[in-house]
C-alpha cells in the first residue's frame, strides 16, 4: 500500500496524440520530501512512456502497479497497518496482513421476498455470511463478524491472504464483499476498515480536507472540526460484533480495531 509520511509533485508537458498537455502527479516517501520527488518523477515517467507506449503493461495492466493513499497517517500499530484519516475525516485501518471483508448488500430472490416473514435484509446477510464461514474450504479459519450501519463487516484470522491473491478473490466473492470495496481493495493493495462514524450519521458537517500542504490557518480550521467530530461521535459505534465463528487468536490489530470502532458499547450506529 503507498501510504507515506512526505508527498511532493512532479509536473511536465507531455505530447497526446497531436496536443500536449501538463500533468502533476504526487509521489511518497517516508525518507525525505526530495526522495518523495523522486518517486512523483518516476511515476510521471511511467505515465510518459505509457502515452508514448513505450510499454506496455503499465498502471491498470501492470499488477506491481498501487493506487496512492494520499491520506494523512494518524498511528502505525506496524508497518502492516497504518492508521489515516481519511476525505471525510474520519479514522480508516489500512491493513497488508489482515482481511476485512465489507458485506453492503444482499439480492433477494423472488422466492425469498414472498417467504420473508418479518426477515430484514441484514438477517439475509448474516445467514449468507454463517453459511459461507461453514464452508469445509475455511474450517482452519477464524471470522469475527460486527455489525455496520448498512450490513455487516468480517474479519478473517488464520492466515495472511496477500490482497491480490486469487484465494482472496475467492473469499470476497464467497462472502458476497461489496464490489466497489473489493476493486479499491485490488488498486491500492490493501484492505480498508473504517473506525470512526460517518460525519453525516451524527449531524456533523463535512470537513475540507487538505493534504498534503495545509497551510497553519488550514489546520485550525480542522483541528475546531475535529474537536466538533470528536464530541459528536461520543455516543456512536462504527460497528458491533455480533459473533465469532472458528478458532480467533488475538493481535494488536483486533484489540486496536475493536477499541477506536467501540465494538462492545452498544451505541448506536454511524
Amino acid at each position: 500500500m503507498r501510504i507515506f509520511k512526505y508527498w511532493a509533485t512532479a509536473s511536465r508537458v507531455l505530447q497526446i496524440d497531436d496536443f500536449t498537455q501538463e500533468s502533476t502527479v504526487y509521489g511518497g516517501s517516508d525518507i525525505s520530501i526530495e526522495h518523495a520527488r523522486e518517486d512523483a518523477e518516476q511515476r510521471l515517467d511511467k505515465a510518459a512512456a505509457k502515452i508514448q507506449e513505450k510499454i506496455n503493461r503499465v498502471f491498470n495492466n501492470d499488477p506491481s502497479y498501487e493506487v496512492d493513499i494520499r491520506e494523512e497517517i494518524i498511528e502505525k500499530i506496524d508497518s502492516n497497518n497504518i492508521i489515516t484519516r481519511n476525505r471525510y475525516g474520519a479514522q480508516v485501518l489500512n491493513s497488508t496482513d489482515t482481511m476485512f471483508i465489507d458485506v453492503d448488500s444482499y439480492k433477494l430472490s423472488f422466492m425469498k421476498i414472498f417467504f420473508r416473514r418479518g426477515k430484514t435484509n441484514k438477517d439475509f446477510m448474516l445467514a449468507g455470511i454463517e453459511k459461507a464461514a461453514a464452508k469445509s474450504v475455511y474450517s482452519q479459519l477464524g471470522f469475527r463478524i460486527y455489525e455496520t450501519y448498512k450490513g455487516y463487516r468480517i474479519l478473517v484470522s488464520g492466515f495472511h491472504y496477500p490482497v491480490r491473491s486469487i484465494e482472496t478473490k475467492s473469499i470476497l466473492k464467497d462472502f458476497n464483499g461489496d464490489r466497489l470495496y473489493n476493486y479499491m481493495c485490488e488498486k491500492q493493495n490493501c484492505y480498508r476498515a473504517r473506525l470512526t462514524p460517518k460525519p453525516n450519521r451524527v449531524e456533523q458537517k463535512l470537513p475540507r480536507i487538505i493534504f498534503p500542504d495545509r497551510t497553519y490557518e488550514q489546520q485550525n480550521v480542522l483541528d475546531k472540526w475535529l474537536d466538533e467530530y470528536r464530541y459528536k461521535s461520543q455516543r456512536y459505534s462504527t460497528c458491533n460484533l455480533v459473533k465469532e465463528i472458528g478458532f480467533i487468536s488475538s493481535t494488536r490489530v483486533i484489540e486496536y480495531h475493536d477499541r477506536i470502532s467501540k465494538v462492545n458499547s452498544n451505541y448506536p450506529l454511524a
